[in-house]
């Protein structure tokens, strides 16, 4: 093939007066091509070759059923198979073709299609974290970040929370929901463990979590496994606060790390979007009105979790013991825990029957009143219990009570003989 730049140096050559003889010598070339180069306005161009037909050319289509069938099969076991059905080719044409094929299967995996959805249709969540060391009176806690993005708006809000277990995602979206006043029809998330029990295209999703989808309406939409474009516009989302320093400062408490990430939403509405061109802030008011009302009675995110008192009139949860009346030995309670606060509630059937802070690993929270009576003297109790047993088998006696300022006549036995017609 004639580059370019020895195109170039035999026309220089022959308008400086060079013979075809004498180019061809400096050159290297025949004279045949230095007479085409002359002919030739511009270089010649060379496209690509014409495919020949090869060896695995016929086994193609078997190939392509092997891979169907088995999509990690290794490329030896592949020509292994083949060489059994006829195939006479070389190894290295079989890993080519397979290294090929699955390089377009990824590309394809990996391409998507840029989208917009509507105002008001869809709204966007995700985690990040953990980051440690951010709370001075607590280096060793864990914070989590969690985000709600609009997807056509890209308003957004985020909070600052302990724990992402579900009642903390359910009481996450709830503070979402109530600070934008409404509701988007459709939920974009990806597949925890606490929210996903089985991902697509077996979608199994928690019933807490769709007792929150009902409650206020909305669709909830998993994406699928190995798939964060379909909610891209929350996955690249937590950079800036990242380059606002965040994480490499303290706070004194999880409330002033709340307000830094509050200023941080409050800037990014009402700064320019890259991709919208226009104000977050503007756009979300005119979103609101597509979005669904929000629901007057707030959804109760924490999980019911069943435990059974103790002898000792206590109920063990999170590795923390806590009292309940005695009268509730050996029977089963409900104990509710508030994913953003520190009390914990049990109940017993519908009804409320104590309520205490949340302890430390392995500690006991004793509210005396509900032992009192067991502190007392066991024979005064086996007393009273007898007593009670007594006034409950005592017989009753009927007595007659007259009538006070009621007075009956009298009257002979004959009169009522001779009503009824004499004796019978």
């Amino acid at each position: 093939m004639i580059r370019q730049e020895e195109w170039m140096d035999v026309k220089v050559m022959h308008r400086q007066g060079a013979s075809i003889r004498k180019i061809a010598q400096v050159t290297g070339f025949s004279r045949v091509t230095v007479r085409r180069i002359l002919r030739g306005v511009v270089p010649k161009g060379y496209g690509p070759r014409m495919a020949k037909s090869g060896k695995l050319d016929a086994h193609v289509g078997r190939l392509e059923e092997l891979l169907n069938a088995r999509p990690h099969a290794r490329a030896t076991a592949l020509f292994e198979l083949l060489a059994r059905e006829g195939y006479v080719g070389s190894y290295q044409l079989v890993k080519r073709w397979v290294g090929t094929r699955r390089r377009e299967e990824m590309a394809r995996r990996r391409a998507c299609v840029r989208f917009e959805t509507a105002p008001g249709l869809e709204g966007q969540f995700d985690w990040k974290g953990p980051a440690r060391g951010l709370l001075e009176r607590e280096p060793d806690a864990d914070v989590h970040f969690f985000r709600f993005v609009l997807a056509w708006s890209r308003a957004r809000w985020t909070l600052a929370v302990r724990s992402l277990a579900l009642p903390s995602t359910l009481a996450a979206l709830r503070w979402a929901f109530e600070r934008m006043g409404a509701v988007p029809r459709r939920l974009v998330l990806d597949n925890p463990k606490t929210a996903v029990l089985v991902p697509k295209p077996r979608l199994e999703l928690h019933p807490a979590f769709l007792d929150f989808c009902r409650h206020y309406g909305c669709e909830p939409d998993p994406a699928w496994p190995y798939h964060p474009e379909r909610k891209g516009k929350i996955e690249r989302s937590y950079q800036d606060v990242v380059n606002a320093g965040v994480l490499e400062r303290t706070y004194p408490s999880l409330a002033a790390l709340q307000a830094e990430l509050s200023a941080i939403d409050e800037a990014a509405m009402c700064r320019v979007h890259g991709t919208t061109g226009e104000l977050p802030a503007e756009r979300f008011r005119r979103e609101r009105e597509e979005l669904l009302p929000l629901s007057t009675v707030r959804f109760d995110p924490r999980i019911p979790e069943p435990r059974r008192v103790l002898t000792d009139c206590t109920v063990r949860f999170r590795t923390a013991s806590y009292s309940v009346p005695f009268r509730h030995v050996g029977s089963r309670v409900i104990v509710k825990a508030d994913p953003f606060g520190d009390l914990i509630e049990i109940f017993a059937g519908v009804g409320l029957i104590a309520r205490h802070r949340i302890a430390a690993k392995g500690g006991r929270v004793i509210v005396e009143e509900h032992i009192a009576e067991l502190r007392r003297p066991r024979f005064e109790r086996l007393r009273e219990r007898a007593a009670a047993k007594r006034r409950a088998k005592a017989p009753m006696i009927p007595t007659l009570v007259p009538l006070p300022g009621v007075s009956v006549e009298q009257r002979p036995m004959e009169d009522y003989l001779a009503a009824i017609g004499g004796v019978r």
